[in-house]
């Protein structure tokens, strides 16, 4: 049974750096990337505690200097700069959205989701640069709104395919 929840995470994880390789940079920093593509996809199949460890597996890789954060980046340093609130956040938001999701409300645990990120990233994002929150709203977070609440569509019509394959994912005790 544990082995099957380690391949599970061990499998999330590695989607999550996949897409993070999915990755458009913008003039403004902070860049585009599918890795809350598959943290929304982590969040709707596995329980809390297993979204949870994906997440931290997933920072440790890159804090012990794997390339797995966007652009190929790594390190601590990274979770001090300008994007590490929103990395940072993904611990919080992925247990939350799977949370919700055990509860049957997918959708809202898909906002608090993305809101649990937003907030977190722009929060530091307003820190390190020294500028307003409103400021770092304006960059950090009204420019990625359309391209993921097409996300979260895709994650929520992609998690129902993923439950169906795998039935035992998102129920622990079957594991």
């Amino acid at each position: 049974m544990l082995l099957k929840r380690m391949s599970y995470v061990s499998l999330a994880c590695a989607l999550t750096v996949a897409l993070t390789f999915i990755y458009l940079p913008t003039p403004w920093g902070i860049p585009i990337t599918g890795q809350t593509l598959a943290l929304l996809v982590t969040g709707l199949i596995l329980p809390p505690l297993d979204a949870f460890l994906t997440v931290l597996l997933y920072l440790l890789m890159g804090v012990i200097g794997l390339p797995v954060f966007s652009g190929a980046q790594s390190g601590f340093g990274v979770l001090c700069g300008p994007t590490g609130g929103y990395l940072s956040s993904f611990l919080l938001a992925v247990p939350l959205l799977s949370w919700f999701n055990k509860k049957q409300k997918p959708l809202l645990g898909a906002a608090l989701f993305t809101l649990t990120i937003y907030f977190g990233g722009c929060l530091q994002l307003s820190l390190v640069t020294n500028s307003s929150f409103l400021k770092a709203l304006k960059i950090g977070m009204l420019p990625f709104l359309p391209g993921d609440l097409l996300k979260i569509y895709l994650a929520l019509s992609s998690a129902k395919r993923i439950r169906y394959a795998l039935p035992q994912a998102s129920n622990p005790k079957q594991l």
